[in-house]
């Protein structure tokens, strides 16, 4: 089956989709994304998601006039019915659009580029998880507004790919020394009794999958410290897992070869592993 796509208004073949090479988004990588996921063919905290992308556009001085009048909710059912998706994600590109010049200076009013397509993927199974996962350390050297979704993810790219060609599966990410985000993913640790995230701000982006785990642990009357992780806090801490829209959570057992506590899949990872699944089977 020929997997169909949404671009620019059109609902088209995906091996047939084509973009100029003016767009803005192919020459200076200006534009920003949003991943939905799919769950039971149906798409997975739509608002959320389109918030932080109405966000991201906002922030890097991109109109919404044209974006958001469509039907967004039209557009995702229509693939679903048309491509069967059942558990994917929706990858949503939007590009400050094409430009008949290379210029640094934006036309103000040139159309965003719209791509919304599916992807599929594998959620890890229960017993992936009871068996955790290994990763490492690096200095966070990406540019410093990553509270924003943007498409430019050369450093994120080059972080990812440390991690795999090492069999790990995540890149912890620190700057002076103290906890971002993953390379693909937001942090969450515990100690003793604790759980702990770095704040939001700049320099890491607002999960949707963290502020839903946030929100269903306190539900449970557990709280969440939202604050400064230290690298100190990492090599200290019992339990370390990365939450993300594509795997909503991921214990790390091993971090830089050294057992994270004592090496096993804590009760908190667990928890935050059940408390998502049946969140996410009430759909």
């Amino acid at each position: 089956m020929d997997e169909i796509i949404f671009l620019n208004g059109d609902y088209i073949n995906r091996e047939n989709a084509k973009i100029s090479i003016m767009d803005r988004g192919f020459l200076f990588g200006d534009g920003v994304y949003e991943l939905i996921p799919i769950y039971k063919s149906k798409p997975f905290l739509i608002k959320k998601h389109l918030d932080r992308l109405h966000s991201s556009m906002s922030l890097i001085g991109m109109s919404d006039e044209h974006f958001f009048m469509q039907d967004f909710e039209n557009i995702f059912n229509e693939l679903i019915e048309r491509n069967e998706y059942k558990d994917h994600f929706f990858y949503v590109h939007v590009t400050r659009g094409y430009q008949s010049t290379r210029n640094h200076v934006y036309d103000k009013k040139i159309q965003p580029t719209v791509l919304i397509m599916g992807e599929g993927y594998n959620i890890f199974s229960s017993e992936q998880i009871k068996r955790g996962f290994k990763g490492c350390t690096q200095e966070d050297f990406r540019w410093t507004k990553s509270h924003i979704k943007s498409i430019s993810l050369l450093g994120n790219v080059l972080l990812k790919n440390y991690a795999a060609q090492q069999n790990f599966y995540e890149t912890l990410l620190l700057r002076d020394a103290k906890l971002t985000e993953g390379s693909a993913s937001n942090i969450f640790i515990s100690k003793g009794d604790d759980i702990f995230t770095p704040s939001l701000g700049v320099d890491l982006l607002p999960g949707v999958t963290r502020d839903l785990l946030i929100e269903l642990f306190s539900a449970e009357n557990k709280v969440i410290h939202e604050c400064d992780v230290t690298k100190s806090d990492l090599q200290q801490a019992d339990e370390i897992w990365c939450t993300s829209s594509t795997n909503y959570c991921v214990p790390i057992t091993e971090l830089d070869g050294v057992k994270v506590g004592n090496g096993q899949v804590g009760d908190f990872s667990l928890q935050a592993y059940d408390l998502i699944s049946r969140y996410i089977s009430t759909i």
